[in-house]
């Protein structure tokens, strides 16, 4: 970059930690502080197929087997994808009314920060850690290349797998990188696959339920008696609920683009309340689909590929490939969806400086897409693909990020009751305070139960409560980084961070940290 594409400024400590509340009702307040007005280009369709495509996706297509084993009965697991969705309204609720008084993009990011500005960077910090290094938005890969081998009715070594997988990731970032325009049109075609596939895995249940096909000759049978053989440990009902409540992530998702909606405010109220409600109907009917193909013991044994070996029983090997093929491409579908909006968060912290080679990091390409920002997207999940043991990397992973999730959770909770004491313009939606008190219950019972006295050997690799250490030395490494980097660092060298703006020629900004030493 030339040097004629920047120029710097230095600015007051107060001003960057001003508070990012709203200062005025406007509704379109901030599209008047954008660089570039064609930034817009979400609508309510695009919207609401960001959120759909997010939530349905690699999980659908492979926790299942996990929640059955863990639970033991088709009853205990469907009351759990019910309480699944309730709560993902309930946390879809709280964060429409924190977007609808902050409509721009980086949802939690911004939320933490306008109700924790000090002591300054601490909380933006450690949500850098958590979405750089716990967020796995890649980890999807896992479930797509099994499937693409599943296809071609292949087999591999775990070093192949891991080599596809790591491919799957190289190409996402590509297609964004190139052109931001066709990556919403592919997102938007395989939210439209999505959908087809859980209709597919619906007409199997439909037609397994005439009970003329004799590779299931007692259809529905584990519906009979729902919930025979539930299992009477809570631990496995929070692990299960776990891979749930990461099978729903991505009700937030548009949070995290704000910038690019069109009327920001009314559309992610729509879109929300629209796409969740879709997602949790197909959810419930494709679940008890499984149910009525197989019972628990035999979809526990199926691992990531549940819903092509479901449907090949039902309709044969002739359909096995498809479904496989179907499946690798709603798993690629999430991923799009999930890179998309977590590079958007990743290019803001470079803005702020919290990553090394800011500049790099905050680059986009003229299309406004973040370019670099994809190998900071992808870094956590390719690291645990090329060096977590294969066969338990996917549902692993799904319990540390979902860990990391729920403290974030809380975080943002106790921060909107800061935010609501606030001096702040009336909000143009509120979430009714026992649903918040109620998502904020569920988040503190995610966060307890990993450390009630269980048995420690389940017979895997990993021990249950690994996922929740996993989280929690991570995060807190964040607030040791942090305290070395603003609190021991200056004290002891005897200086001050002063943040200098620098504004690039695609007109954004980005911050850099000088120290200026005190007497």
């Amino acid at each position: 970059m030339s040097p004629s594409s920047l120029r710097d400024e230095t600015f007051t400590t107060e001003d960057e930690n001003a508070i990012l509340l709203p200062q005025s009702g406007s509704e379109h307040e901030h599209e008047d502080e954008e660089p570039a007005p064609q930034r817009r280009h979400l609508g309510l369709v695009s919207t609401t197929f960001l959120i759909t495509n997010r939530m349905i996706g690699t999980a659908i297509f492979s926790t299942p087997s996990a929640i059955a084993e863990s639970v033991g009965s088709a009853g205990a697991a469907l009351a759990l994808w019910v309480a699944g969705l309730i709560l993902a309204y309930c946390g879809l609720f709280i964060w429409i009314e924190l977007g609808s008084l902050m409509p721009r993009s980086g949802g939690e990011k911004v939320y933490l920060e306008a109700a924790y500005p000090k002591p300054r960077m601490l909380v933006t910090t450690v949500f850098a850690v958590h979405v750089i290094f716990l967020g796995f938005t890649g980890i999807g890969s896992v479930v797509v290349a099994e499937n693409i081998l599943l296809a071609v009715n292949g087999s591999a070594s775990d070093w192949v797998k891991r080599g596809l997988a790591v491919g799957v990731l190289a190409i996402i970032a590509t297609i964004h990188i190139k052109s931001c325009a066709l990556g919403v049109k592919i997102m938007n075609f395989l939210a439209s696959v999505k959908i087809l596939i859980l209709f597919l895995i619906i007409l199997s249940g439909l037609r397994a339920l005439g009970g003329d096909l004799p590779q299931i000759p007692h259809p529905a049978s584990s519906l009979a008696t729902p919930f025979a053989g539930s299992s009477s440990d809570v631990s496995d009902y929070t692990n299960a609920l776990f891979k749930i409540l990461a099978t729903y992530q991505g009700w937030s998702n548009a949070a995290y683009v704000l910038d690019e909606v069109h009327n920001p405010r009314k559309v992610l109220k729509i879109a929300g309340i629209v796409g969740v409600g879709t997602v949790g109907l197909l959810y419930t009917l494709t679940n008890i689909s499984y149910f009525i193909v197989a019972t628990p013991e035999e979809i526990s044994k199926t691992g990531v590929t549940v819903v092509a070996l479901l449907i090949g029983k039902v309709f044969g090997s002739t359909m096995l490939w498809l479904t496989a093929t179907l499946a690798a491409l709603s798993s690629f579908g999430s991923l799009m969806t999930a890179s998309f909006s977590m590079s958007r968060v990743v290019r803001e912290f470079a803005k702020e400086g919290l990553v090394p080679y800011s500049r790099f990091f905050a680059a986009s390409t003229p299309s406004g897409s973040p370019s670099a920002a994809f190998l900071l997207v992808f870094l956590s999940s390719t690291v645990m693909i090329l060096f977590i043991p294969f066969g338990e990397v996917y549902n692993f992973l799904l319990d540390v990020g979902q860990y990391a999730i729920a403290i974030i959770n809380v975080l943002v909770i106790i921060g909107l009751f800061i935010i609501r004491r606030q001096p702040t313009p009336q909000p143009t939606f509120r979430a009714w305070t026992p649903i918040v008190y109620l998502f904020f219950a569920s988040q503190i019972f995610l966060l307890a139960t990993p450390f009630v006295p269980t048995a420690l050997d389940r017979g895997k690799a990993l021990p249950p409560w690994l996922y929740s250490v996993v989280a929690i030395l991570v995060l807190s490494g964040a607030v040791i980084y942090w305290l070395v980097s603003w609190v021991v660092l200056p004290t002891h060298g005897k200086f001050v961070w002063t943040a200098r703006k620098s504004i690039l020629s695609d007109g954004s900004s980005v911050v850099s940290w000088d120290k200026v030493k005190v007497s």
